[in-house]
């Protein structure tokens, strides 16, 4: 598939621009960051290591009657102890500044985040109970560890969704690198682009002044339909066409291009499809008019 990931000046009054390409890069990007790395999924690999780690040393230390083995267990739950501390700081920012209100983002990073500090408490309570280095777990202090394991494993898994599926924390000025298929026409009588061009799963977006319309192909043959997705007004052009359907690469809202019909949320108005002629072999364009005013949703 082909992606068109470039971004132009828009027309906040007309459904079918989308936010300068400032504002797309930045809005998903962490706002915790050194050198545009985000720093919260560098610290979190501390406390989950650290902590799977205890539980693996106190399983071996006490199967093994080896008391080194279990106060190093007690030190990494310590440490584990600390760095979820200063994990949670830039999580923390993230989640205030990063992810959209009145969200799935926002209330996984809710729970995701929710989950962590019941973690935190318990590994704290696991420490005190203890007591020092030298105190050999019982089967309690087991279970509480292997408890923990689990919890911060749903976690992680929240994590990953948010990143992989939410996309928060994503910078978008490396999201679909490479070349992308992207044509300025001085009109809409002009030709967009040859029939032959394009193959199935490839899309082509087309610029007259600060009207964005993109031209995919699926086995259905060629469609055109708006470039910004009525949710939040990402790109479909950066996103993926897999069969007549083209997915946001924001928050994953899915489309027909024949029909411009929402398949999946969490996008609830449809996308304007525009009629398509072919002349000579060469794809011309039909704009649809507009409506007038389209007041843009505040959620995510």
């Amino acid at each position: 598939m082909v992606n068109c990931h470039e971004a132009s000046q828009e027309s906040p009054t007309a459904i079918n621009r989308i936010p300068k390409k400032s504002d797309l890069e930045a809005e998903m990007r962490s706002k915790a960051a050194v050198a545009a790395h985000p720093i919260h999924p560098m610290l979190v690999s501390f406390p989950i290591g650290l902590w799977i780690t205890a539980l693996v040393l106190d399983l071996i230390g006490v199967s093994r009657g080896a008391p080194m083995l279990w106060a190093a267990g007690f030190y990494c739950v310590i440490g584990g102890c600390v760095g979820a501390v200063l994990a949670a700081v830039p999580g923390t920012l993230d989640w205030l500044t990063v992810v959209p209100p009145q969200s799935s983002a926002k209330r996984r990073g809710l729970l995701h985040g929710s989950i962590n500090v019941a973690a935190l408490l318990l590994y704290i309570y696991i420490a005190y109970r203890q007591g020092s280095a030298l105190a050999k777990p019982d089967g309690i202090t087991m279970f509480l560890l292997a408890t923990g394991a689990v919890m911060i494993g749903i976690s992680g898994w929240l994590g990953g969704t948010l990143v992989y599926r939410n996309q928060i924390g994503v910078d978008h000025r490396y999201a679909g690198a490479g070349k992308a298929k992207e044509r300025t026409l001085s009109g809409w009588d002009r030709p967009v682009c040859n029939q032959s061009e394009l193959a199935d799963g490839q899309m082509l977006l087309a610029i007259v002044g600060q009207e964005r319309v993109v031209v995919g192909k699926c086995s259905q043959g060629l469609f055109a339909f708006n470039d910004a997705c009525t949710h939040r007004g990402g790109s479909l052009c950066d996103g993926a066409l897999v069969g007549c359907t083209v997915q946001c690469p924001w928050h994953g809202s899915q489309f027909d291009i024949q029909s411009g019909r929402v398949v999946a949320g969490p996008a609830e108005q449809k996308i304007t499809v525009h009629p398509i002629e072919v002349r000579n072999g060469e794809v011309y364009v039909k704009l649809r008019p507009q409506p007038v005013e389209l007041k843009p949703k505040e959620v995510a």
